[in-house]
């Protein structure tokens, strides 16, 4: 796969198709927001899986502000917004959920 020149067509994608800010809380159950459709974040995560090799990452496997990034994702309330946002929160949680059930299945 090419992803190099992927990147950039990604993030101009997530600007247009949604600005927006998405409900979320942070690790001390604060509530914070996310913001974009999460393809950024999924973008970097396959192309992390594409490039090691693995299916299944550990959040170790992520840099630190991916792997924040990623916490965050696994949280978001997207219910409600787009498919791009769903597919994002699926994404985090099955890597969050490989640090030995962190989080639970809805995100929390």
């Amino acid at each position: 796969m090419r992803f190099e020149g992927m990147s950039g067509r990604v993030e101009k994608l997530e600007a247009v198709v949604y600005g927006g800010r998405i409900a979320t809380t942070d690790g001390t159950g604060r509530r914070v927001w996310v913001t974009g459709s999460g393809l950024r974040t999924a973008f970097q995560i396959l192309k992390i899986q594409h490039d090691s090799g693995e299916e299944n990452l550990s959040p170790d496997a992520l840099p630190p502000a991916l792997r924040e990034e990623a916490f965050l994702w696994s949280r978001a309330e997207a219910e409600g917004h787009d498919q791009a946002a769903a597919m994002a929160k699926g994404l985090c949680i099955q890597i969050m959920m490989a640090r030995g059930g962190m989080i639970d299945e809805g995100g929390h």
